[in-house]
């Protein structure tokens, strides 16, 4: 066994993301290795960064002639390919930087635990959810609770029959690795083995790291979240201008349907600030020593 690793997929036009992906684990003293499934990603830049990392980056290449095919859904064929020549693995997007320790996940996992990221909701996965994917819950109304993301979720092989169940089954929409992933859980009982983390630690899905009452923040050198708990990775098109200047948009309406006082414009505002001035810092990090 070899510990534990990360799994990413990408393409080219997430390779700003790969740099700072790969460069926060560097930073952040990333012992685990990391399997990466290329679709087309610049052969110059990869061989940088494999040298730029002290840990392991196993590069494979990615055939698939659909990126979304190539990429999101056949990291789960990957994981189920190496989950047996470690301890634990942890599925990871590409556009992701961590910003802390994740070892205790892959040790909760290795135990045959399930570590994985909230959605910040509930979904009742009602008949007509269980007949569009055809997983019979044996109820009408499944009210859940542990909606979860498809990254980060920490998983050791003892559970990998959940990735290689999904992984078998046939494409029904694009959202298939998100719902039809939790529908499947529940239906395998592999629900009753996951802690779902807030998505304002992990994830920062539906700007949980934005909104003013959890909005990211620096403490004491680290990362936190408006209710001073840890921030152990951050989710986002950060080197994409639209993107980020959307993310204004989307918060400015936020604040005002929801009632929020003026002063909560400088909350939105410093959180946005810092979460991509932390992207840039491990982005630049490698880019100045390298490119």
């Amino acid at each position: 066994m070899e510990n534990h690793a990360y799994i990413v997929s990408a393409s080219n036009n997430y390779i700003d993301g790969v740099i700072s992906l790969l460069s926060s684990l560097q930073l952040n003293n990333n012992k685990e290795d990391v399997i990466l499934l290329s679709h087309s990603l610049d052969q110059k830049v990869m061989s940088e960064l494999v040298t730029h990392c002290d840990f392991k980056i196993i590069i494979i290449d990615s055939n698939h002639h659909n990126q979304i095919h190539g990429t999101a859904f056949e990291r789960f064929g990957l994981a189920v390919e190496y989950s047996n020549k470690y301890d634990s693995i942890c599925i990871l997007d590409a556009d992701m930087f961590i910003t802390a320790d994740n070892s205790l996940f892959f040790e909760i996992a290795s135990k045959g635990f399930i570590v994985a990221g909230s959605n910040g909701m509930i979904i009742d996965f009602d008949d007509k959810y269980q007949k569009y994917y055809g997983i019979d819950l044996g109820v009408d109304h499944f009210p859940y609770e542990k909606i979860h993301t498809t990254v980060p979720i920490f998983i050791n092989e003892d559970n990998i029959f959940w990735f290689k169940k999904w992984y078998e089954m046939e494409r029904i929409s694009t959202f298939d690795d998100f719902l039809m992933l939790n529908l499947l859980g529940i239906k395998l009982g592999i629900s009753k083995k996951i802690l779902c983390m807030p998505p304002y630690i992990f994830t920062g899905i539906h700007h949980w790291m934005l909104k003013p009452e959890t909005s990211i923040r620096k403490m004491g050198g680290k990362l936190l979240s408006g209710t001073e708990e840890q921030v152990y990775m951050v989710h986002g098109k950060w080197w994409d201008e639209p993107w980020v200047k959307d993310l204004y948009v989307v918060m400015y309406k936020y604040l005002k349907d929801q009632q929020f006082g003026d002063k909560n414009i400088d909350r939105v505002n410093d959180a946005v600030a810092l979460s991509l001035k932390e992207f840039n810092k491990y982005r630049y990090a490698f880019i100045k020593k390298n490119l």
